[in-house]
């Protein structure tokens, strides 16, 4: 069977839906929600407890011995690359982050952007230029992203990529969770190497 991938760009907004193979989606989201808890990052991200035991990094997904499923993860970021390279000609680009997120029910993000604040001040991560979500799951109610400078909302849909850069052109945010568990891969993206996790063990194993 093949499935039909189609892109879809608002503004600096980029939408491919069937971006993740039917294959791959399934095999990811299968052993995402069976993760023992305890793997689930469980320390304060920068003392904000809203982040608590929703991140799983693809480097911790090689370390606990299931190297095919972070090479999964690493491809997907790879492909993202070239898409930033492609769409905005971009001659170097890199990532400092790759890792599964997770959204329980209750769970909302207002309006920000990835690389700029709104008051001027300096952001924690000024160089992360790009953001993509790919979307593992739809069995849930709300966690839209959401634009507010764009009054855009794309309808989530399993295996989707969106990407966007990291201003506050693009400011966004996720409305709430109301109902379910969502599952998301997200990385960041930056044109300054010395930024990049690179320097982690890509074993660049088949993935059949």
């Amino acid at each position: 069977m093949i499935t039909e991938i189609t892109t879809e760009k608002v503004d600096d907004i980029i939408i491919i839906e069937n971006f993740l193979s039917p294959r791959y989606l399934e095999h990811l989201y299968e052993f995402i929600t069976q993760v023992p808890e305890e793997k689930w990052w469980d320390h304060n991200y920068d003392d904000v407890e809203f982040w608590n035991g929703r991140f799983y990094n693809a480097h911790e997904v090689h370390k606990d011995g299931h190297p095919y499923m972070a090479n999964i993860m690493w491809q997907q970021r790879k492909r993202v690359i070239k898409i930033i390279k492609s769409i905005f000609k971009k001659d170097t680009m890199y990532s400092d982050l790759c890792q599964f997120v997770r959204w329980f029910d209750g769970y909302e993000l207002t309006p920000h952007a990835d690389a700029e604040e709104p008051d001027g001040s300096p952001h924690p991560f000024p160089y992360r230029e790009y953001a993509s979500i790919i979307y593992l799951n739809d069995n849930f109610t709300g966690g839209e992203i959401y634009f507010p400078n764009k009054n855009f909302s794309p309808k989530i849909k399993p295996g989707m990529l969106v990407l966007f850069p990291g201003t506050l052109e693009y400011l966004h945010g996720v409305r709430e969770v109301t109902e379910g568990t969502r599952y998301t891969l997200c990385s960041f993206y930056t044109s300054q190497k010395e930024h990049s996790d690179d320097h982690w063990s890509e074993t660049g194993i088949s993935l059949g």
